[in-house]
């Protein structure tokens, strides 16, 4: 698949309306650099389409006949493609982001709308690839983040989990919980990637904090740390977890 930012995305769409599946595929027309490889009906239109020919994304309704959007991910093959839901109903997002989808759209989807997923999508490819970036020759040892009014230097061996919540990030050590107004990229970018482990879009873990992992649905691992937490991780970082974390030998 297609990783970086300036590489044409390879998209599906899938939805059983005619009108809605116009709609989209004329809005992704415009956009440079989208190539629109497979538009179908229903889900099992779609996993056809897919075991000929792999896509970067697909914008997926839900509630269509037979099969569903969500039974559908669950079939992809795999490497699994980005998923943009796009539906009449709110009420499945919850559903949605559990499974990490990139992004979830209300119809009538507007095209500022639209190209808002778009970006998410290049955005989400260029974080998966970044890891196997070249690494900095060294690493602070120490991150300075806010505590009420006060601010406090952190053994970064202290953080056991650091996740992304809106436009700041939380990190949890084993006695505090604390916060910087700073993106998950250049957090990761501070930490040494033999020592931590980007697992998802908007979750890093100390790889010494993980006591367990299993195999969960849609190509993801449910990992649990020392200090009880529970995480799924995102199915766009299935082959760099396999690769850094030497998982192998964990069914996925």
């Amino acid at each position: 698949m297609n990783a970086g930012m300036a590489a044409t995305l390879r998209v599906a769409i899938a939805d059983d309306e005619p009108l809605a599946r116009t709609r989209i595929a004329r809005l992704l027309a415009e956009h440079d650099r989208v190539d629109i490889v497979a538009v179908c009906e229903n889900s099992a239109d779609l996993l056809q389409q897919l075991q000929r020919q792999p896509v970067d994304a697909v914008f997926l309704d839900i509630d269509m006949p037979g099969e569903d959007g969500f039974s559908a991910i669950a079939r992809l093959p795999p490497p699994l493609p980005r998923i943009v839901f796009v539906t009449a109903y709110s009420a499945y997002a919850s559903q949605a982001f559990d499974i990490d989808a990139t992004d979830y759209l209300v119809k009538p989807v507007s095209q500022d709308r639209l190209s808002i997923a778009v970006e998410r999508i290049r955005r989400d490819m260029a974080a998966a690839a970044a890891p196997s970036a070249s690494a900095p020759a060294a690493f602070p040892k120490h991150i300075t983040f806010a505590i009420g009014q006060e601010r406090r230097r952190v053994d970064v061996d202290t953080i056991d989990h650091i996740i992304a919540q809106a436009n700041y990030l939380e990190a949890r050590t084993a006695t505090a919980t604390l916060s910087l107004r700073r993106p998950i990229s250049w957090m990761m970018a501070q930490l040494d990637p033999q020592r931590f482990a980007r697992i998802h879009r908007s979750h890093i873990v100390r790889i010494a904090a993980i006591t367990k992992i299993d195999a969960a649905p849609y190509g993801s691992y449910r990992f649990t740390l020392s200090n009880g937490e529970r995480i799924v991780s995102g199915r766009s970082y299935r082959d760099h977890i396999r690769g850094v974390l030497g998982l192998g030998d964990v069914v996925g």
